[in-house]
Order: C-alpha cells, then structure tokens, then sequence
C-alpha cells in the first residue's frame, strides 16, 4: 500500500508542474521566433549587389525583430512566474490539511516543484529586493506546512501513547 501512495503521490508532484506550463501555454502561447522574423532578412543576399545603406536597413530591421520577439518571450516568462508561484504556494498549503496518504505529499512536493519552476523560468528577470522577498515568503510557507504537518503528528503520536 505504502508502495502506491509514494507512486500517486510522484505523480501528482510531477503533473502539477507541468499542468501550471502548459495552462500558460494554452491561454498566453509562448512567441514563435518566425512570427517576428523575416527569413529574408536572414538569407545570405548577393553581398555585391547590396549597398552598405540596404546592410544597414537590414540589420536595423533584424535589431527590431528580435527585440520584439525578446520582449514578447519575457512576457510569457513573467506570466508563468506569476501563475506558477501562487499555485505552488497553494499546493504547498492545501497539501499540509490534507491527510489524505498519497494527495497531500504530493501536494506539497507538486507546490514545491512549481514554486522552482517558476523561479528558474523568470530568476534572471527578478530584482534582487523581489527575489528575496518571494523567497522569504516561500520559506515561511514551508516552514509553517513542515512545524503544521509534523507538529500535529507528533500530538497525535503522543496522544496515542
């Protein structure tokens, strides 16, 4: 029985991160490269017959492109940070009340693998004073579910005696 509680519980880890990707994905898709670009701009025209005012238009025109499309991924970057650290934070919560064997374990690992998700997808992007206050409250949430979570066990263990 232990065997598939730790199964279902892995499973619930592991789908609750990618349910979190691809529901951004689905509702904010993330930019395609060719949407902004032109493959013109990157074939390899006749050099000789280019003026160094129509290299210049072209690499001007690259320069637009790929800010737009830098821009547009940032976006669905951010959006992803910002569904995935309130759900991991509600899994982690809803994980520690839950006393069901497999659900709430997997609740918890579920909301702490999709805190981690949307940190590494935006870390690069986050201030310094956000980065440690989100991680601040990650932390507290954790630490508040594990003293919740083993503080009641131990009560009813001694209860028990």
């Amino acid at each position: 029985m232990k065997g598939i509680n730790f199964a279902i519980g892995m499973g619930i880890a592991i789908l609750l991160p990618l349910l979190v990707l691809y529901g951004v994905n689905t509702f904010s898709p993330p930019p395609e490269w060719q949407n902004y670009h032109s493959t013109e701009h990157y074939e390899k025209p006749a050099a000789v017959t280019m003026t160094p005012e129509e290299r210049k238009e072209i690499a001007r025109q690259q320069q637009i492109a790929s800010d737009s499309f830098a821009s547009a991924r940032q976006q669905h970057q951010l959006n992803l940070f910002l569904v995935a650290l309130p759900t991991g934070l509600i899994a982690v919560i809803a994980g520690t009340f839950i006393r069901v064997p497999a659900l709430g374990p997997g609740l918890v690992f579920g909301g702490v693998l999709t805190l981690v998700e949307g940190y590494l997808i935006y870390w690069q992007k986050l201030d310094d004073p956000i980065k440690f206050i989100s991680l601040l409250v990650a932390l507290i949430v954790l630490s508040v579910t594990a003293y919740k979570r083993f503080g009641d066990q131990k009560k009813e263990q001694s209860q028990d005696n």
